[in-house]
């Protein structure tokens, strides 16, 4: 049985490389993020439209777009 360990070092163009893998993968994760982050930003404003204010108490909350009533469900 032999006693020598192979132990492989990687080139100068294999570490080049790998950098620019990395540096790809984190571009497209931050890109990928930032897409994420400006779809919750327009479900939370588009959400936020849709509210309607109580007459009775003020609060708000989220009526039927065909319903009229003004009152939240604890006023009726």
């Amino acid at each position: 049985m032999r006693n020598n360990i192979y132990v492989p070092i990687p080139g100068k163009e294999d570490l080049e490389a790998a950098k620019r893998r990395r540096e790809d993968y984190a571009l497209s994760r931050d890109q990928l993020a930032e897409e994420y982050n400006e779809a919750i930003a327009k479900r939370y404003t588009d959400k936020k439209d849709e509210q309607t204010v109580c007459i009775k108490c003020g609060k708000e909350f989220t009526a039927p777009s065909d319903s009229s009533i003004k009152l939240c469900p604890e006023c009726r």
